[in-house]
């Protein structure tokens, strides 16, 4: 049994005990959860996000909503629901060298119900499933095969591998479109293989090299298929591209990053590599079944990429003076946070380049590896595998590194391993997705992390946005208006001028070219420390935050408007009204 149970704790009553033959999967599944939040497998707040997605449309089988939206780890859950079901687990010996009765029980339906036959003994058949709580599958194959089902637990991903050991790659994971299930998929092979496709994939990409662009997006409308970059932050529609070569385009950049290219009713996730400057660019494709067809993204992940400095980031000296005194202490719990796409990850980069050093063992565990550096232990997390970030850093720290650099914290589990890492002698630098600097305190109690270890353990937070630099060819400078003066809290009779978007070829008309971080920099004193652990809220905090002299996101924003940096509708988009 897994510790998750507790010294104090023993197995509650089985589930499939509770449930009688009329509850609906639905009702089964809020009490599984139940179960696990009271076996504390699920922390409160992955608990609440697990309620909300069950009644989203199209709900998926509660081990797979679980484990996909990363909530727990796969092997956590599938040990606790044998423990609240009592069926056993299915060991990979038991996995069958060729499918089992073939004849009746086919690869799609297989793969559609999440179940895999193992063996027939006698009058049984012995079944792998991944939902314990569907009743409708079993019954069904029973009166099917007139035996009686044995049931074994399985994880999905560990399902998908078993799936694919017996029925080989090409079994379709899911039903096929209409108009595509009769497609000879070898023909469509050879079709995305031909010189005019495989040229016209690769003029996207290097579009997208030479746009500094961070992301493609290739996407399926009724007509046509539009195609836009993701350019410093903001999508650029580029072109629209004939509906006649959709289909063969999304084939040749899912043969490029291994993918199952029959397969277009399911997401599918890979990743394949394009020459650029001489370097081997990563990068990532995700494909996603809509109306009219696959809308596939493709992340650029530059590697080779120069780590930036803090000045080169947008950092002043003030600023800069903060960060280095929190990340130079010996250990404790350094937090950089904002939304996806703020520059969390650039910022502790930054913050290694600063840190790293011959006399110091750095490791990191990040997903993906967005750069490369010399002299840094670099882990790549799996959790499909079992590799997420708590395991990694668990097993990270018996590697004696001096600092840790934990790409995101998503969980309490990795919240509360971080913690602890940092009060045995370890700097961990990490990430957490909150709105600003006070509210990551909040943040890390619903985690379950008690507020006397944050305040004992946490040196300081940053919390940022990223804003468009104005293009230094081409801005030019106008008198302020009154409501611009009123925005940023300019009296009126001071003169001021503000920089203006005009565009040229050298910001390929957009006006702006590269970006900058506005921030919010808060680190702990001794004050703050004593409201922590006091559990204050995120008010009370805040304000002694500024009485110590942190700069909010939106007074940060207003000084890089008036030093000529960037513009107020620029400020205002990133910082959504806050100014």
């Amino acid at each position: 049994m897994l510790s998750i149970w507790g010294a104090k704790s023993r197995p509650r009553r089985a589930l499939s005990d509770r449930r009688g033959p009329d509850r609906e999967r639905l009702g089964a599944a809020r009490d599984v959860l139940a179960y696990l939040a009271e076996a504390e497998a699920l922390d409160a707040g992955a608990h609440e996000r697990a309620l909300a997605a069950l009644d989203l449309p199209g709900r998926r089988p509660l081990p797979v909503l679980l484990t996909e939206l990363g909530l727990i780890h796969e092997a956590t859950l599938v040990t606790a629901l044998s423990e609240a079901t009592g069926l056993p687990i299915l060991h990979e010996d038991e996995v069958p060298g060729t499918p089992v009765l073939p004849e009746a029980i086919g690869a799609d339906f297989c793969a559609r119900a999440r179940v895999l036959p193992l063996a027939v003994e006698a009058d049984r058949l012995v079944l792998a499933v991944v939902d314990p709580f569907d009743a409708e599958v079993p019954a069904a194959l029973e009166h099917l095969t007139d035996r009686r089902v044995a049931r074994r637990l399985v994880g999905p991903g560990s399902f998908e591998r078993a799936h694919r050991a017996v029925y080989g790659d090409l079994a379709d994971l899911g039903e096929t479109d209409d108009a595509g299930a009769g497609d000879d998929v070898a023909r469509l092979a050879d079709v995305a293989s031909q010189a005019p496709i495989v040229r016209l994939a690769a003029r996207l990409v290097r579009k997208a090299f030479e746009l500094q662009a961070s992301d493609i997006h290739l996407e399926a409308e009724e007509a046509d298929m539009r195609v836009r970059y993701r350019v410093d932050g903001v999508l650029v529609e580029a072109e629209r591209l004939a509906k006649s070569v959709q289909l063969a385009l999304t084939t040749r950049i899912k043969i490029q990053a291994g993918l199952n290219i029959a397969e277009r009713r399911l997401p599918q996730d890979g990743r394949m590599k394009a020459p650029d400057r001489g370097q081997e660019v990563d990068i990532r494709v995700s494909t996603l079944p809509t109306a009219h067809g696959e809308s596939v993204v493709l992340r650029v992940l530059d590697g080779s990429r120069r780590v930036e400095d803090f000045t080169s980031l947008g950092f002043d000296a003030p600023a800069i003076a903060r960060i280095e005194a929190m990340t130079g202490r010996p250990n404790g719990l350094v937090l950089v946070t904002g939304p996806t796409g703020s520059g969390k990850t650039t910022t502790l980069y930054a913050a290694l380049r600063r840190i790293n050093g011959p006399h110091l063992k750095v490791v990191t565990v990040e997903d993906p590896v967005e750069y490369r550096m010399a002299g840094v232990n670099q882990v790549q997390a799996h959790p499909g595998i079992g590799l997420d970030f708590a395991a990694a850093l668990r097993s990270i720290l018996r590697q004696d590194p001096d600092v840790v650099m934990v790409g995101e914290i998503r969980d309490g589990e990795t919240a509360r391993i971080a913690v602890q890492a940092s009060l045995t002698g370890h700097l961990v630098i990490s990430t957490l997705h909150t709105n600003s600097a006070p509210a990551t305190i909040t943040r890390l109690m619903d985690m379950g992390v008690e507020p006397y270890l944050i305040a004992a353990t946490l040196n300081g937070v940053v919390a940022q946005r990223l804003v468009r630099r104005l293009c230094v060819d081409c801005a030019e400078s106008a008198p302020a208006t009154e409501p611009e003066r009123l925005r940023l809290r300019v009296p009126a009779g001071v003169p001021l001028s503000l920089k203006r978007v005009c565009g040229c070829p050298a910001c390929n008309g957009t006006g702006y070219r590269g970006r900058m971080v506005v921030s919010e920099i808060m680190p702990l004193d001794g004050t703050l420390r004593g409201l922590i652990a006091d559990r204050a809220g995120e008010a009370s905090i805040a304000a002694a935050a500024r009485e110590a002299g942190m700069a909010s996101l939106a007074e940060t924003g207003r000084a890089r408007v008036l030093a000529g940096d960037t513009t107020l509708d620029e400020i205002g988009r990133v910082l959504e009204g806050q100014i």
